[in-house]
Protein backbone atom coordinates (compact mmCIF):
# COMPACT_ATOMS: atom_id res chain seq x y z
CA UNK A 1 0.00 0.00 0.00
CA UNK A 2 1.85 3.40 -1.10
CA UNK A 3 2.30 5.84 2.10
CA UNK A 4 -0.07 8.92 2.13
CA UNK A 5 1.28 12.01 1.52
CA UNK A 6 3.60 13.43 4.08
CA UNK A 7 2.88 17.54 3.64
CA UNK A 8 -0.11 17.91 6.22
CA UNK A 9 2.03 16.13 8.81
CA UNK A 10 4.83 17.83 8.19
CA UNK A 11 2.90 21.01 8.42
CA UNK A 12 0.99 20.03 11.16
CA UNK A 13 4.12 19.28 13.41
CA UNK A 14 5.87 22.38 12.55
CA UNK A 15 3.00 24.76 13.64
CA UNK A 16 2.06 22.53 16.59
CA UNK A 17 5.54 22.97 17.55
CA UNK A 18 5.81 26.41 16.82
CA UNK A 19 2.78 27.37 18.99
CA UNK A 20 3.79 25.13 21.61
CA UNK A 21 7.49 26.73 22.05
CA UNK A 22 5.45 30.04 21.73
CA UNK A 23 3.55 29.08 25.17
CA UNK A 24 5.75 27.27 26.47
CA UNK A 25 8.19 30.26 26.60
CA UNK A 26 5.78 32.10 28.15
CA UNK A 27 5.07 30.37 30.95
CA UNK A 28 8.23 29.53 31.38
CA UNK A 29 9.15 33.18 32.34
CA UNK A 30 5.91 34.42 33.41
CA UNK A 31 5.91 31.88 36.29
CA UNK A 32 9.65 31.25 37.50
CA UNK A 33 9.71 32.89 40.69
CA UNK A 34 13.79 34.14 40.70
CA UNK A 35 13.22 36.36 37.77
CA UNK A 36 10.71 37.96 39.98
CA UNK A 37 13.08 38.21 42.71
CA UNK A 38 15.74 39.75 40.69
CA UNK A 39 13.53 42.36 39.05
CA UNK A 40 12.20 42.73 42.97
CA UNK A 41 15.51 44.08 43.69
CA UNK A 42 16.99 45.85 41.22
CA UNK A 43 13.97 47.61 39.96
CA UNK A 44 12.87 50.94 41.72
CA UNK A 45 9.80 52.74 41.91
CA UNK A 46 9.82 56.70 42.73
CA UNK A 47 13.14 56.14 43.89
CA UNK A 48 12.26 53.79 46.17
CA UNK A 49 13.19 50.05 46.15
CA UNK A 50 9.85 47.84 44.87
CA UNK A 51 8.95 46.55 48.40
CA UNK A 52 9.46 50.06 50.35
CA UNK A 53 7.70 51.81 47.94
CA UNK A 54 4.28 49.41 48.83
CA UNK A 55 6.11 49.18 52.31
CA UNK A 56 6.24 45.56 53.10
CA UNK A 57 9.90 43.22 53.51
CA UNK A 58 11.64 41.75 50.65
CA UNK A 59 10.43 38.38 52.18
CA UNK A 60 7.07 39.33 52.39
CA UNK A 61 7.21 40.52 48.57
CA UNK A 62 8.57 37.15 47.72
CA UNK A 63 6.02 35.41 49.68
CA UNK A 64 2.84 37.73 47.90
CA UNK A 65 4.71 36.90 44.60
CA UNK A 66 4.11 33.50 44.91
CA UNK A 67 1.02 33.65 46.15
CA UNK A 68 0.00 35.66 43.36
CA UNK A 69 1.30 33.63 40.55
CA UNK A 70 -0.40 30.45 42.35
CA UNK A 71 -3.55 32.17 41.75
CA UNK A 72 -3.16 31.89 38.23
CA UNK A 73 -3.00 28.74 38.05
CA UNK A 74 -5.61 27.17 40.39
CA UNK A 75 -9.37 28.10 39.06
CA UNK A 76 -10.82 28.04 42.67
CA UNK A 77 -7.70 30.18 44.30
CA UNK A 78 -9.03 32.92 46.21
CA UNK A 79 -6.69 36.19 45.52
CA UNK A 80 -7.93 37.40 49.53
CA UNK A 81 -5.33 38.09 51.85
CA UNK A 82 -4.46 41.10 54.01
CA UNK A 83 -0.74 42.22 54.77
CA UNK A 84 0.48 44.62 56.84
CA UNK A 85 1.74 47.29 54.30
CA UNK A 86 3.42 50.76 55.89
CA UNK A 87 2.32 49.45 59.74
CA UNK A 88 -0.98 49.18 58.77
CA UNK A 89 -3.29 45.73 58.45
CA UNK A 90 -5.12 46.07 55.03
CA UNK A 91 -6.60 43.97 52.11
CA UNK A 92 -3.80 43.58 49.76
CA UNK A 93 -5.59 43.59 46.42
CA UNK A 94 -8.77 46.20 45.38
CA UNK A 95 -12.09 44.67 44.03
CA UNK A 96 -10.82 46.10 40.29
CA UNK A 97 -7.62 44.52 41.04
CA UNK A 98 -9.21 40.80 41.69
CA UNK A 99 -11.80 41.38 38.72
CA UNK A 100 -8.32 41.94 36.31
CA UNK A 101 -6.78 38.94 37.85
CA UNK A 102 -9.25 36.77 36.91
CA UNK A 103 -9.00 37.90 33.37
CA UNK A 104 -5.56 37.05 33.83
CA UNK A 105 -6.26 34.11 35.20
CA UNK A 106 -8.83 33.12 32.70
CA UNK A 107 -6.19 34.12 29.74
CA UNK A 108 -3.39 31.49 31.54
CA UNK A 109 -5.79 29.00 32.00
CA UNK A 110 -6.80 28.83 28.29
CA UNK A 111 -3.10 29.10 27.61
CA UNK A 112 -2.13 26.30 29.49
CA UNK A 113 -4.59 23.88 27.33
CA UNK A 114 -3.41 25.25 24.17
CA UNK A 115 -0.08 24.25 25.30
CA UNK A 116 -0.69 20.87 26.26
CA UNK A 117 -3.02 20.42 22.79
CA UNK A 118 -0.11 21.76 21.11
CA UNK A 119 2.65 19.40 22.88
CA UNK A 120 0.63 16.39 22.07
CA UNK A 121 -0.05 17.02 18.59
CA UNK A 122 3.42 18.17 18.60
CA UNK A 123 4.53 14.49 19.77
CA UNK A 124 2.00 12.33 18.33
CA UNK A 125 2.81 14.22 14.66
CA UNK A 126 6.52 13.82 14.81
CA UNK A 127 5.63 10.22 16.00
CA UNK A 128 3.73 9.71 12.94
CA UNK A 129 6.17 10.80 10.37
CA UNK A 130 9.13 8.58 12.27
CA UNK A 131 6.87 5.22 12.72
CA UNK A 132 5.77 5.59 9.02
CA UNK A 133 9.90 6.43 7.99
CA UNK A 134 9.08 9.27 5.98
CA UNK A 135 12.21 11.67 5.85
CA UNK A 136 12.54 14.12 7.78
CA UNK A 137 13.86 16.54 4.71
CA UNK A 138 10.15 16.55 4.31
CA UNK A 139 9.67 18.07 7.94
CA UNK A 140 12.71 20.64 7.09
CA UNK A 141 10.76 21.53 4.07
CA UNK A 142 7.59 22.32 5.52
CA UNK A 143 9.07 24.06 8.55
CA UNK A 144 11.21 25.83 6.58
CA UNK A 145 8.34 27.77 4.95
CA UNK A 146 6.19 28.20 8.27
CA UNK A 147 9.21 29.74 10.29
CA UNK A 148 9.83 32.52 7.56
CA UNK A 149 6.38 33.33 7.78
CA UNK A 150 6.36 33.00 11.91
CA UNK A 151 9.94 34.82 12.05
CA UNK A 152 8.86 37.78 9.72
CA UNK A 153 5.66 38.27 11.97
CA UNK A 154 7.51 38.17 15.38
CA UNK A 155 10.65 40.16 14.49
CA UNK A 156 8.29 43.15 13.64
CA UNK A 157 6.30 42.56 16.30
CA UNK A 158 9.91 42.74 18.47
CA UNK A 159 10.74 45.95 16.48
CA UNK A 160 7.56 47.19 17.92
CA UNK A 161 8.33 46.36 21.83
CA UNK A 162 12.22 47.80 21.41
CA UNK A 163 10.94 51.01 19.55
CA UNK A 164 7.69 51.99 21.69
CA UNK A 165 6.60 49.42 24.75
CA UNK A 166 4.16 50.98 25.38
CA UNK A 167 1.59 51.68 22.85
CA UNK A 168 2.46 47.52 22.15
CA UNK A 169 1.54 46.58 25.54
CA UNK A 170 -1.95 48.75 25.13
CA UNK A 171 -2.48 46.94 22.44
CA UNK A 172 -1.98 43.61 23.91
CA UNK A 173 -4.40 44.43 26.65
CA UNK A 174 -6.98 45.62 24.03
CA UNK A 175 -6.87 42.51 22.42
CA UNK A 176 -6.72 40.31 24.81
CA UNK A 177 -9.33 42.02 27.45
CA UNK A 178 -11.47 43.83 25.37
CA UNK A 179 -14.59 45.61 27.14
CA UNK A 180 -12.92 46.66 29.79
CA UNK A 181 -10.07 49.30 31.09
CA UNK A 182 -9.73 47.01 34.99
CA UNK A 183 -5.69 47.01 34.02
CA UNK A 184 -5.26 50.14 33.62
CA UNK A 185 -3.82 50.58 37.70
CA UNK A 186 -2.55 53.44 39.45
CA UNK A 187 1.62 52.44 40.56
CA UNK A 188 0.92 54.82 43.54
CA UNK A 189 -2.12 52.65 45.18
CA UNK A 190 -2.27 49.49 43.39
CA UNK A 191 0.07 47.02 44.69
CA UNK A 192 -0.75 44.58 41.75
CA UNK A 193 1.14 47.10 39.16
CA UNK A 194 3.98 47.97 41.80
CA UNK A 195 4.51 44.11 41.83
CA UNK A 196 5.17 44.31 38.33
CA UNK A 197 5.60 47.63 36.95
CA UNK A 198 5.65 48.46 33.27
CA UNK A 199 9.56 48.12 33.06
CA UNK A 200 9.03 44.22 34.88
CA UNK A 201 7.08 43.57 31.86
CA UNK A 202 9.53 45.18 28.98
CA UNK A 203 11.64 42.83 30.61
CA UNK A 204 9.50 39.84 30.81
CA UNK A 205 8.85 40.54 26.98
CA UNK A 206 11.89 40.58 25.86
CA UNK A 207 12.77 37.28 27.44
CA UNK A 208 9.91 35.83 25.97
CA UNK A 209 10.85 36.87 22.99
CA UNK A 210 14.45 35.88 22.49
CA UNK A 211 13.65 32.32 24.04
CA UNK A 212 11.13 32.08 21.78
CA UNK A 213 13.03 32.56 18.83
CA UNK A 214 16.06 30.79 20.18
CA UNK A 215 13.54 28.03 20.18
CA UNK A 216 12.71 28.02 16.97
CA UNK A 217 16.14 28.71 15.66
CA UNK A 218 16.97 25.23 17.51
CA UNK A 219 14.27 23.40 15.80
CA UNK A 220 15.66 24.66 12.59
CA UNK A 221 19.14 23.49 13.75
CA UNK A 222 17.98 20.34 14.59
CA UNK A 223 16.27 19.39 11.55
CA UNK A 224 18.80 21.48 9.03
CA UNK A 225 21.56 18.37 10.81
CA UNK A 226 18.86 15.37 10.07
CA UNK A 227 17.19 16.87 7.05
CA UNK A 228 19.02 13.90 4.84
CA UNK A 229 18.85 9.74 5.59
CA UNK A 230 22.68 8.35 7.64
CA UNK A 231 24.28 6.49 5.37
CA UNK A 232 24.68 3.07 6.14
Amino acid sequence: MPKTSSKPFCYLCSFSFILFALLASIHFWSFYEPFYASEHRSLTLYGKPIHEHIGIGLEELDELTHFTLSYLNDKDASLDKQMTVKGQLREVFTDDEKLHMIDVRNLNLTANCLMAVSGIVFALSLAYLLIRKYPLGDLFAAYKKVLLIVMAVFLVLGAWVFIDFDSFWTMFHHVFFPGNDLWILDLRKDILIMIVPPEFFFHLVSRIFFTFIGSLLLGYFVLFMNRRPKNG
